[in-house]
Parts: C-alpha cells; sequence; structure tokens
C-alpha cells in the first residue's frame, strides 16, 4: 500500500486544485480547440511538431467543456508521468518517489500555465518509449529511503501551492471567464469578476465591464465607476498589438452580436478564429450556427452545422439549431434582409452606432453606447443633438447622461438638482483646485473628461 501513497496524493493534488484553480480555462481550451474527422483536420494535425501527440491533446480537449473531465485528465497525466519515472528510475536504483514526484508535479505546473495538454502528452509518451529502452539494460535493486514517501508529498504540496497562487494562472483564468461570460451575455457574472478594482489594474478587461453593462442597461449609471478616460476604455477600437487584436476581435465580435448587427459579427469571428491556434475553433463554428439561423440564412447555417458533425460531442447543438431551421422563422424579430443592408464598419464604432439610430434599428443599448462614445471624445455638440432625439423617450435619464447634458451647456428640467448642484461646485472648484485635486474630488463623473485630454 506505502508505493500507492504519493500518487493517491498526487492525484487528489492534481484533481482538486485543477478543477478549484481552472474550471474557465478548461472552458475556454474546449471553445477555442478543434478536433474534426476531416482530411483537412488530419493534414493540420500531422503538419504540426509530435503530431500524435497534438492528436492525442486534441481529442482530449474537446471533453472540457464540463471542466471535471479536464480536471480529471490533467491528474490522470501526471499519475501516468509519475509511474512512468518512479518505473524508469527504479531500474537503475534511484530511490524514486521524492524525484518522480518533483519532475511529474512541476510538468502539472508547466502544464497548468499551458494553453492545452499537449505537454503532458508529449512527456507520457516519450518517458513511456523510454521506459520500454530501458528493458534492454539491465537494472539494479532499488535503493530504500525512509524519507521518500513524505518528501514527496511535500513535494505536491508545494507544487499545487505554486499553481494556486500563481499570478498568471489568476489571471488567466479570470480572462477566461470574462471572455466565457462575454461570449453567452452572463453579464452579472462578468461584473463580478472585474469590479472597478480589478479593472484599475488590469485596463484590457474594462472594455468587457462596460458591454456587460451596457447589456444590462446601466452603462449611463456606472460607467464612470469604471477607469473610463477615452473611447479606447469603451470600444477597444484602437487595440492592435499581438494580445490586444486578438483580444479586441473577440470583443468586437460579442459587442455587434448584442447589437444586432449579425453581418458584422460574423465578420469579426472569422478574423478572431484567424488568431486562435488551430485556425478556427469549436466555438467560433457554434456561434455561425447561431448567427446564421438567426439571420434565416439556413442554407449557411448547414454548411457549419456539417462542418460540426465531424466532430463527437456537437450533435445535440447541431440538433437544436436545425429543428429551429426546420420551423422555417428567423428568431430575430427585424428582418434579416434589413439588418444586411446596414453598411457597418469595423473601424470607427462611432459610425457604426450613429448608422443604427439612423437606421431605426437601434436599441438601449446602442443608443446609451452612443452617448458614451460621444461624451468620451468630447464630441458635446453631437451629443447635445443625440439626447435631444434619445432622451424625450426616457422615463429617467442615466445619471452621467445628466451630467453631459449640463457639461454641454442643455437646460432640462429631467436633470436632479443633486446633479445640478455637484456640477455647479465642480466649476466653481475648477478655478481653485489643481488637476489632481479635481481629479480626486470629482472622479467618478463626466466633469473630468476634459481633464484627460
Amino acid at each position: 500500500m506505502k508505493r500507492f501513497i504519493t500518487p493517491a496524493v498526487l492525484f487528489a493534488a492534481v484533481f482538486a486544485v485543477s478543477l478549484l484553480c481552472l474550471p474557465f480555462t478548461f472552458i475556454m481550451q474546449e471553445y477555442e480547440g478543434l478536433f474534426l474527422a476531416t482530411p483537412d483536420g488530419w493534414a493540420r494535425a500531422f503538419a504540426q511538431p509530435f503530431p500524435i501527440c497534438g492528436i492525442v491533446s486534441d481529442f482530449l480537449v474537446q471533453f472540457f467543456r464540463d471542466p471535471v473531465y479536464g480536471a480529471l485528465t490533467y491528474a490522470i497525466l501526471a499519475v501516468a508521468v509519475f509511474f512512468e519515472l518512479r518505473a524508469l528510475l527504479r531500474r537503475f536504483g534511484i530511490p524514486s518517489d521524492a524525484l518522480s514526484a518533483f519532475l511529474s508535479a512541476g510538468l502539472w505546473a508547466v502544464t497548468a500555465h499551458a494553453s492545452g495538454p499537449k505537454i503532458a502528452v508529449v512527456a507520457v509518451l516519450l518517458l513511456a518509449a523510454a521506459l520500454l529502452l530501458s528493458l534492454l539494460v539491465p537494472g539494479r535493486a532499488p535503493k530504500a529511503w525512509k524519507w521518500d514517501v513524505p518528501a514527496a508529498a511535500a513535494v505536491v504540496c508545494v507544487a499545487a501551492a505554486i499553481v494556486v497562487l500563481s499570478p498568471s494562472v489568476q489571471r488567466t483564468e479570470r480572462f477566461n471567464r470574462v471572455k466565457r461570460d462575454a461570449l453567452y451575455g452572463v453579464w452579472d457574472d462578468l461584473l463580478k469578476t472585474v469590479p472597478p478594482a480589478v479593472a484599475e489594474k488590469d485596463p484590457e478587461l474594462t472594455p468587457f465591464a462596460l458591454l456587460a453593462l451596457s447589456g444590462k442597461g446601466e452603462l449611463g449609471d456606472k460607467m464612470f465607476s469604471y477607469p473610463v478616460t477615452e473611447e479606447n476604455d469603451l470600444d477597444m477600437a484602437a487595440y492592435d498589438g499581438k494580445g490586444e487584436y486578438y483580444t479586441s476581435l473577440l470583443f468586437k465580435a460579442c459587442l455587434y452580436q448584442y447589437l444586432g448587427c449579425y453581418n458584422e459579427a460574423i465578420h469579426n469571428y472569422f478574423q478572431w478564429a484567424t488568431q486562435l491556434g488551430k485556425g478556427t475553433g469549436f466555438v467560433v463554428l457554434r456561434k455561425l450556427v447561431e448567427l446564421y439561423c438567426l439571420q434565416g440564412n439556413y442554407v449557411l447555417m448547414e454548411k457549419y452545422c456539417r462542418i460540426l458533425d465531424r466532430s463527437l460531442l456537437n450533435g445535440a447543438y447541431t440538433r437544436h439549431f436545425r429543428e429551429l431551421a426546420a420551423a422555417g422563422q428567423p428568431q430575430e424579430p427585424t428582418p434579416a434582409g434589413e439588418r444586411s443592408r446596414i453598411p457597418i464598419i469595423t473601424h470607427d464604432p462611432l459610425y457604426n452606432l450613429m448608422l443604427l439610430e439612423s437606421c431605426g434599428v437601434s436599441n438601449r443599448m446602442s443608443a446609451e453606447r452612443l452617448l458614451a462614445t460621444l461624451l468620451l471624445t468630447g464630441n458635446l455638440e453631437q451629443f447635445r443633438l443625440a439626447m435631444e432625439m434619445i432622451a424625450p423617450a426616457w422615463e429617467r435619464i442615466p445619471l452621467h447622461f445628466q451630467e453631459g447634458m449640463l457639461a454641454a451647456g442643455m437646460d432640462f428640467d429631467r436633470i436632479d438638482p443633486a446633479v445640478r448642484e455637484r456640477y455647479t461646485r465642480f466649476l466653481l472648484d475648477s478655478q481653485r483646485l489643481t488637476r489632481e485635486e479635481l481629479l480626486k474630488e470629482y472622479k467618478g463623473t463626466a466633469y473630468v473628461l476634459p481633464i484627460y485630454r
């Protein structure tokens, strides 16, 4: 029984820590993964380094939509590495538990920082080959070490602590949770994941938090509780770096989907797919099925359903949308043809929002984002004109838009007295306080936006 203590501790630690610390990382690995039994899929698989390992890894990742399977896979791979290392070391008379635990737990810690389990699969297969080759060499009697098992348990605990406390693992998990929530509109969870304090430390997440506020209809009241000083904080219009470009494409795809601009959402999902390691991923294929069904374009919907049919676990998804298509009615009340004629352009969010207003297919979300963009760009004249058209239809004008109205010189009887009073105080303080004092005193209001420009 003693020989099973270390692998049992290793399995329990890897499974528990992975399930607790990496659930959304597993989900996004499945979303961005791809395993298709197609000629192109096999050709791509055999073109990569360690092709068999890549195929095995891709096959396993498709089950990660349920994080339990991801944690179980990581635990099994770690224990397999441990058993192979211990068998190899024992053949040469080396005390084996502590050293095997050190290498296998260390490999697990590296895998937890990777984008998939391929490195662990490579280790398992290479060690299996090394173990078979070692049978050709005469072995030696294994040496015993009194503290071998306790040292091994300590090593596993240290590796678990490294994964739990790793800032890189924590940030990746948080970002993956944000991506999942943005893709499927889980706004309350997204805002819990990215409160203002987190956005202060990680500005890349701010646009996603503002997207969630838009989805809940709270952008006009809570926008400036986040570190928002310019248009890019709202719409990622100028994110061009390698990682930023990938993030901005995902963000824009989600944004335009929720705005109802399905052609533009499809365009950005395609662009995002080109940034993924596989050239596309399950989540992109599923989104294309969903969006073409929303449009009523059942021919293209069927095309991507057939691609997903070549995977193992997407049958229920394709059946659901085929049933919707069989009903013959697009799921979006606005006619698909009308939406397809809207000439949306990706690189100018303000133009897109104004175009939606002029075409009459806007909603509360697009109206709030239009007003917020005009405030952030300092275009108060257009803000005033837009507000004159939009405000009469609202039962209550959101706080930050009331502030913007005062800054734009609008005298409107629905502005709260408290907002008027604070603006009057701001005008007086702007004559006597320094820039830093004004920012501290009026942080969280639209009044300080000109100070940032």
